[in-house]
């Protein structure tokens, strides 16, 4: 097993949403799936390298998780495969812009 780090994009950008959702994720270690799927359901993040500039202001958790677990996409970004409204198992190394 390889760790490989992503950032998330919490609340897609929304800080004050961000800050609520924030404790469960560090307390928990977790990430919600959400209904957002374009590629299938799961949590999507960016690979540390190629997070777009319009996205560094934005609230983020920066996370390692077992890289066998992951289905990479040449767009610079990953997807953590889950059940919409499961949670899949992170481990928190920060969050930047939330407080």
């Amino acid at each position: 097993m390889a760790l490989i780090q992503g950032i998330h994009i919490l609340a897609h950008g929304s800080v004050t949403r961000a800050r609520e959702i924030a404790e469960d994720i560090q307390q928990y270690q977790r990430l919600l799936v959400g209904t957002n799927t374009a590629y299938g359901a799961g949590v999507y993040a960016w690979h540390l390298d190629r997070l777009l500039d319009y996205w560094k202001d934005a609230p983020l958790v920066l996370f390692e998780v077992d890289d066998g677990t992951i289905y990479n996409y040449s767009q610079g970004f990953f997807r953590i495969p889950g059940r919409i409204g499961d949670y899949v198992s992170i481990r928190v190394l920060s969050f930047r812009n939330v407080w």
